[in-house]
């Protein structure tokens, strides 16, 4: 027995130093660098990249196995672009376990990893071969697998532990100095993760474990300059083509675009399947505070939230499930120093929803927008509920939608609500029974408040980028039939149509002035979400036609209008319509980006009674008359738009009268002041516009000249009877509003009324008078020193101005108190 055991022994050590003889002599002959080509080529055979191993293979058997590679880069698929890189990759391999079919890594240390991550127009990444097999190997692996499987075109590249002759067991990866870059084609992302490290626990596949990594997030597009950590507990399970992280804690810091994040956490737990490309998404809880900064808004004080039970996608295919979705954001838009909080609230709230190609379902979805500053407030509120049909025919029960605004002076709501109907294939939304409820709130408004109701349908195609409006207006004297078109996209249009037997539009208009103790400083009004779209910049078209509008004192009866804004520009190409009595033709143009405009109008055979009282004219005018205006002006204000006014306008009445004065009867004052000058009794004719009074006329017609809002009265002529008259020098100021006439009127002894007869000594010489002062109240004042009267010189020649100082009275005065001498009065009319 010891003889064999002897033997045994000896056997056993010649063994073992043959096997380290053999292994040493292994070592020292053994080159793994002639091998690259072949490891290069047997990669590209069965994945089409290219792999390059520009480093040294340094090769160790004990005690352990061990493998060290430089410089090895990988391409992506049938590219030069590169996809993988490192910089130094070493791992240890234990040798006994290798005799149980155990690959025991001991630790894998990996410097300088780069990778380059692309995701291209079809949605697709430039990995997914890598995680896909070949038909032989899926066509064995189905029963083992619960979920439908299809063919890949690919061998996969990770190891299937269900096949492997061994178990694959690594203690433990270490990266450092890793880059993780990302290019997203259909969003024009570019993102990199630099300074990555990374470090995880035993690893084996089919079995959780923990992964700790932190790195710094940059980027170009968007610019973005963050720090990134988090960790989770990782699976791979790559024979059911599943890979999952739980319990998830991700943490982030710093620019992200536009939105500074002071802080950023995202939890939960997410599941990819390559095979049938789901994502699952569970417990999922994202909180964020921070800032936002762009070229268009500022949001202070952001806090965003958003969680979900349960959250699954498909990638390339119409699903999508939820449960107990909640999203919420609030924050902060600047103000002026002084002025309270400009709030900002967005809720969306999706209890489940089951979203696939066969059917649609779920509870109803909410969302909700808010504004609201000091007594000013802006909110959307929107529900949908009832859904029926499969995604390609899907029907909505209702849709329900609030829009609601206040500030100091009014309020509004406009009630939208309508059953839906999507067609996918059409890429078509119509929203059959539109109905839209306005309310207008305002104490200025009579009746208050204004109600109006619109009904019709709304037929939005995608495809087209076009969406199509029919439907009737009804409101306190108005119904009409609107039609509308918008086209969105690179360039947006709007083409409406309206047709109407009567519009009113002073239901709408604030009538009421303010009170008198009111500040004349209208107070800032916040802006809110409507005014951040610029509606100068929307190309319309507009074509109205109505029997009869209503607008202030105006009615314009057979209405026809066409009107463009195209490039910030307005253009009233026709206003044509019946007005007093006559007929008004006129076009106009406006641009938003110089402000400047133009007006042409002629107004033709018109009543000037009522077009006089219609525009609050103080010196009305009655007659048939024709108006002409041509004028041009600029300026962002409207004084300074009246400063730099330019252009004319002329006016031509017949058989009308003036309203405000009565010739015959201010010349037959001033004949009784004449005449009363020796008698110590001196009435003054009156210097006030009354207009109560009035002086017909055959013919008046006036022409003025505007230039820098100021208008020179280049020909103004009245012809009545027994009288003619016009104004040798005269000018209009429209900035100040006020007025400087020269007039001089002609008596025609044979054409006076015989009523008038006893002025008939006025004809002999002109009359002279000058209208001065403000245009709501000028003055009338008789020039005396150009008055021919024969009394009135021989006082002025017999020096009666100065030697008469005897008290007199004014009829109708009151004594002591109005008193005043001859002299003084006589001074006083030559002086008007």
């Amino acid at each position: 027995m010891k003889k064999w055991f002897k033997r045994g022994l000896f056997a056993l050590v010649v063994f073992v130093i043959v096997a380290l003889v053999g292994a040493a002599v292994f070592l020292l002959t053994f080159d793994p660098n002639a091998y690259k080509n072949k490891v290069e080529q047997l990669v590209f055979d069965r994945y089409q990249r290219q792999l390059s191993i520009d480093g040294d293979i340094e090769l160790s058997l004990f005690p352990r196995i061990g493998l060290a590679v430089e410089q090895v880069s990988l391409t992506d698929k049938q590219s030069d672009e590169p996809f993988a890189a490192v910089d130094h990759a070493r791992f240890a391999v234990a040798v006994w376990p290798l005799l149980w079919n155990r690959l025991v890594v001991d630790h894998v240390a990996v410097s300088g990893l780069k990778m380059w991550l692309h995701r291209d127009a079809q949605g697709e990444f430039n990995f997914m071969d890598l995680l896909q097999r070949g038909p032989n190997e899926v066509a064995q692996h189905t029963s083992r697998s619960f979920f439908p499987t299809a063919q890949a075109q690919s061998t996969s590249m990770v190891p299937d532990a269900s096949q492997a002759e061994f178990q694959i067991d690594i203690a433990g990866l270490e990266l450092k100095n890793g880059e993780i870059h990302f290019t997203d084609e259909p969003s024009a992302t570019q993102l990199r993760v630099v300074d990555l490290e990374l470090n995880t626990g035993r690893m084996t596949f089919g079995q959780p474990f923990d992964v700790i990594f932190k790195g710094a997030l940059q980027g170009e597009s968007p610019i973005t300059d963050a720090t990134l950590e988090g960790q989770a507990v990782v699976q791979l399970e790559p024979h059911l083509y599943r890979y999952s992280a739980q319990r998830m804690n991700l943490a982030l810091s710093g620019h992200l675009g536009a939105y500074e994040a002071s802080a950023a956490t995202l939890r939960g737990g997410v599941e990819l399947l390559t095979h049938t490309k789901d994502i699952r998404v569970r417990n999922l809880e994202l909180s964020t505070q921070g800032k936002w900064r762009s070229d268009t808004l500022a949001l202070d004080k952001v806090n965003m939230t958003m969680s979900a039970a349960q959250l699954n996608a498909k990638h390339h295919l119409p699903f999508l499930t939820t449960q107990k979705l909640q999203w919420r954001l609030q924050g902060l838009l600047p103000v002026e120093r002084g002025q309270s909080e400009h709030k900002v609230e967005l809720a969306l709230d999706v209890p489940k929803f089951v979203m696939e190609p066969e059917q649609v379902q779920g509870e109803p979805i909410g969302f909700s927008f808010k504004q609201t500053q000091g007594s000013q407030m802006f909110g959307v509120t929107a529900r949908a509920k009832d859904y029926r049909g499969a995604l390609a025919q899907l029907h909505v029960g209702q849709v329900h939608m609030d829009v609601a605004g206040k500030n100091a002076q009014q309020a509004y709501k406009l009630g939208v609500s309508s059953p839906a109907q999507w067609d996918q294939t059409e890429q078509r939304l119509v929203f059959p029974k539109l109905m839209v409820n306005t309310l207008l709130d305002n104490e200025a408004l009579n009746p208050n408040p204004a109600q109006a109701l619109f009904s019709g349908e709304v037929d939005w195609l995608f495809a087209q980028q076009q969406a199509h409006v029919v439907g009737e207006w009804q409101s306190a004297n108005t119904q009409a039939q609107l039609q509308a078109q918008l086209q969105y996209g690179e360039q947006e249009r709007l083409q409406l149509n309206v047709q109407a037997p009567q519009i009113d539009l002073n239901p709408w208009r604030a009538q009421a002035k303010p009170a008198p103790d009111a500040p004349a400083v209208k107070p800032v009004l916040a802006k809110m979400l409507p005014d951040y779209f610029d509606w100068r910049a929307l190309a319309t078209e507009l074509t109205l036609q109505a029997e009869q509008l209503h607008y202030k004192n105006y009615i314009l009866q057979g209405l026809q209008l066409q009107a463009e804004q195209k490039n910030r520009e307005i253009t009233i190409a026709k206003l044509s319509a019946q007005a007093w009595s006559g007929q008004l033709d006129m076009k106009a143009n406006w641009s938003h980006q110089k402000q400047s405009g133009k007006m042409e109008a002629h107004l033709k055979q018109i009543d000037m009674m009522p077009f006089s009282q219609s525009i609050g004219a103080q010196m009305a005018l009655s007659g048939t008359g024709d108006i002409k205006l041509a004028l041009a002006t600029h300026g962002k204000t409207r004084l300074a738009r009246l400063a730099n006014m330019t252009g004319s306008s002329q006016v031509h009445v017949k058989n009308g009268s003036a309203f405000g004065w009565d010739f015959w009867q201010y010349l037959q004052e001033a004949n009784e002041a004449v005449r009363n000058v020796f008698s110590g009794q001196v009435q003054s004719p009156a210097i006030q516009l009354n207009p109560q009074l009035s002086t017909p006329f055959t013919v008046f017609s006036y022409d003025v000249k505007w230039q820098q809002g100021q208008g020179q009265i280049t020909q103004l002529q009245w012809q009545s009877p027994g009288v003619n008259a016009q104004v040798e020098r005269g000018y209009v100021d429209s900035v100040n509003q006020q007025m400087d006439m020269d007039w001089r009127f002609d008596v025609k002894r044979k054409t006076l009324p015989d009523v008038y007869q006893h002025l008939g000594a006025y004809s002999v010489h002109p009359i002279y008078a000058r209208l001065s002062g403000s245009w709501l109240s000028p003055q009338l004042r008789l020039q005396w020193q150009e008055l021919k009267h024969p009394e009135v010189q021989q006082a002025i020649d017999q020096g009666l101005l100065n030697l008469l100082d005897q008290p007199i009275q004014s009829e109708g005065a009151v004594p002591d108190t109005a008193t005043k001498t001859l002299g003084t009065t006589i001074k006083d009319l030559l002086k008007k």
